[in-house]
């Protein structure tokens, strides 16, 4: 098989991501990331529905949002107690399904 390869410069940390999430999935960073590009096979019918009709979590509010809350992040490093985070995420599937934690301020 002839691949033609491309270099792609990205910063030391992505790289070190990139490198350690390939390594923790046997794979190669180009294999990683050729999955991440085009693998909608691990999501669930409906959301990759979503994703393809841009609805949902891709809607262009819901992003904008998203984008948002992540420059806040990065700009302040504020976030909610791991402590709470996990309670949340632990309880869903309950039926008495935890409030998302909120920031403190």
């Amino acid at each position: 098989m002839n691949v033609k390869s491309r270099l792609l410069e990205v910063d030391a940390e992505t790289a070190a991501l990139l490198e350690a999430r390939a390594a923790a999935r046997n794979l190669t960073v180009a294999e990683l990331l050729a999955d991440l590009s085009v693998n909608e096979a691990g999501l669930p019918a409906e959301l990759a529905a979503q994703r393809a009709l841009g609805t949902g979590a891709w809607a262009p509010e819901v992003l904008e949002d998203d984008a948002k809350r992540l420059a806040g992040f990065r700009e302040n490093r504020l976030g909610v107690p791991w402590d709470e985070a996990r309670a949340w995420l632990e309880s869903w599937g309950d039926a008495d399904k935890e409030p998302p934690p909120v920031r403190k301020l």
